[in-house]
């Protein structure tokens, strides 16, 4: 009893490690999502600076400071959607790649499709999984006594 115990422990704990395990691909995209999150969020930040100094030129059209101040608001604008647009292409091409890497793992799982043989019966038999197993195309042909 001591001894299937310390060999069901390997296999649990191999268990876990596979089910908890992130892949380089995944990772990748969790990173340029996050990137691309923060680019957002300050384009958004810029975009609304943006819009209040208009604001501010249409009730004080005379100043010189916010027309300066504008056109350095617009390069900046201009620059962080850049970015944004960068890091979104990015995200999308992680995406990608982590959806191949999917594929790829499914495709290997399938190809493991490993059926359990019964290892106390050899040959075509071991596919039975109890002695009075019939297999597919087994079917006793017993004939019918019923007229």
């Amino acid at each position: 009893m001591k001894l299937s115990h310390f060999l069901l422990f390997p296999v649990a704990m191999n268990f876990i490690a596979c089910a908890t395990h992130v892949s380089s691909q995944q990772t990748m995209a969790d990173d340029r999502n996050l990137v691309y999150e923060d680019t957002y969020k300050a384009y958004r930040e810029a975009e609304e600076k943006y819009l209040n100094l208009l604001f501010n030129i249409e009730r004080m059209p005379e100043e010189e400071e916010l027309w300066v101040m504008k056109r350095e608001r617009m390069l900046e604008l201009m620059q962080l959607k850049e970015l944004m647009l960068n890091a979104r292409q990015e995200l999308d091409g992680a995406i990608q790649e982590w959806e191949r890497h999917l594929l790829d793992v499914q495709a290997e799982v399938k190809s493991r499709d490993i059926k359990k043989l019964n290892p106390n019966f050899k040959g075509i038999d071991a596919q039975r999984t109890s002695p009075g197993q019939l297999l597919p195309g087994e079917a006793k042909t017993t004939k019918s006594f019923n007229y």
